[in-house]
């Protein structure tokens, strides 16, 4: 176990030898999403994703999805977690059925790319999966989630190699050497 004493838990280094946590999570209430504009990140996730804004205080806004939530932040700086058009770092939204197909439309009717499409391979979260960037190049996904995979399925060979054209260092992560 390690000696930590916050201020940020000075020497990191420990944490990998932390016993595992003596209390188990009854879920997620909420994500942040950094963003640089909250208007504009606002009028986009109600748009364009669908969600709706819940509450605002002056530096973020709290949106509602169905019953979870996520909230929008801009507290004066923003860094993209991705290089542009890639996916590999983003949040879900899932979008069913017919409403797919709508909401895939309506990305597109909105001049808005979808920079990856998957409808078959993804063995975790089995279904149709669209990923595409908000304004700031945050990735975000919708799926037409139709099963949850069990963590010892294997990948379909090749499902994912287009996932991410290239990582910071010029390679694609998904390709064997």
């Amino acid at each position: 176990m390690g000696d930590f004493k916050s201020p940020a838990l000075q020497g990191t280094g420990n944490v990998k030898n932390v016993a595992p946590a003596p209390f188990t999570p009854s879920g997620t209430l909420h994500f942040t999403i950094s963003v640089s504009d909250l208007d504009r990140a606002i009028e986009f996730y109600t748009n364009i994703v669908g969600a709706s804004l819940w509450r605002r205080i002056t530096y973020s806004a709290f949106m509602a999805v169905g019953d979870n939530f996520f909230v929008l932040s801009n507290i004066g700086y923003h860094r993209r977690p991705n290089n542009t058009g890639h996916c590999l770092i983003h949040n879900a939204f899932i979008v069913q059925g017919d409403q797919f197909d709508i909401a895939v439309a309506h990305i597109e009717a909105n001049d808005i790319e979808i920079v990856r499409y998957e409808d078959e391979g993804h063995t975790s979260f089995v279904g149709r999966h669209a990923y595409f960037q908000d304004p700031f190049g945050n990735a975000v996904e919708i799926i037409d989630l139709t099963d949850i995979g069990s963590a010892g399925d294997p990948p379909i060979p090749g499902w994912n190699k287009h996932r991410i054209r290239n990582n910071y260092f010029g390679k694609n992560q998904f390709e064997q050497d």
